[in-house]
């Protein structure tokens, strides 16, 4: 027993009043360790409460752990600091002149930082979600505290500064649980009976699984074109992930039904008109 007492005193680190001891070392292991399992056992807890509810949406539980694994590793380091007795006001000093020399270096750092810490409380973006940043749409696979992860439709997976979810235009596709509206457009040839061409348009989304019927579908007569008269086909889904999946089966359903009923979609022409010059 006298030995193991031995061990655990025996200091590794010996620096003016500060010392590190092999029991110091042991006592850091332990707290981060029973850290660990609380946390496992937090995690469980709070999935299964919500789980509970239902209608949670898939991230909910990894969000609010997430957040509270921050604030406990934290609240852990400084209990850890504070028994191995180093003074925290040192530390706190250390930083905050640390701080005045990387301040430029690290202020983007902090903005990220404190930008996934407002997106894990405001929940306005949750893993599930998909974004559109600048013309890429992504489904959010994962929000860290300073980087969300978005995988793309072509698989690709885009890491993304929080600041910029926060500060930049980005479209929320399913913040509203709801059907979004699209529109796909097409040119018929001048002289085309137009009531036909509307109801055909109508008809190409009739009893598509993925299209909602409240509201229904409408068609507007958006312009004379150059060479056509410009139609818009709107619609209502809830699918906005595999959106151009659905507009490209409504486009081949419209050019089966226009073949049909000889309707033509015509193509730009331009008159050329040559001026001869006849010699006097």
């Amino acid at each position: 027993m006298k030995y193991l007492e031995q061990i655990l005193n025996f200091k590794l680190i010996e620096l003016g009043n500060f010392s590190l001891s092999v029991s110091n070392i042991v006592l850091i292991g332990i707290i981060f360790l029973g850290v660990k399992i609380l946390l496992k056992g937090v995690e469980a807890l709070i999935n299964k409460r919500l789980s509970d509810k239902g209608g949670v949406k898939e991230g909910q539980g990894r969000s609010i752990v997430q957040i509270i694994k921050y604030i406990v590793y934290i609240l852990a380091s400084f209990v850890t600091i504070k028994s191995l007795g180093i003074d925290i006001t040192i530390i706190g000093a250390f930083f905050a002149t640390l701080g005045l020399g990387l301040g430029f270096a690290l202020q983007e750092l902090f903005r990220d930082v404190i930008s996934g810490i407002v997106i894990l409380f405001e929940r306005n973006v949750k893993v599930g979600d998909i974004l559109e940043v600048d013309n890429l749409v992504g489904n959010v696979k994962e929000i860290r505290l300073r980087t969300s992860v978005l995988r793309t439709r072509d698989g690709i997976y885009m890491v993304i500064p929080n600041s910029r979810i926060i500060n930049e235009k980005v479209i929320n596709w399913t913040a509203n649980n709801k059907s979004t509206r699209f529109s796909v457009s097409v040119g018929v040839a001048y002289g085309s009976d137009v009531e036909k061409v509307k109801e055909l348009l109508l008809k190409s989304v009739e009893n598509h699984e993925k299209i909602s019927t409240r509201p229904a579908p409408i068609v507007f007569f958006n312009d004379f074109g150059d060479s056509a008269l410009l139609f818009e086909l709107r619609f209502w889904t809830v699918e906005t992930w595999a959106i151009e999946v659905t507009k490209s089966e409504i486009r081949f359903k419209i050019n089966q039904l226009f073949r049909e009923n000889n309707i033509q979609i015509p193509f730009p022409q331009r008159d050329v008109h040559v001026i001869q010059k006849i010699n006097e």
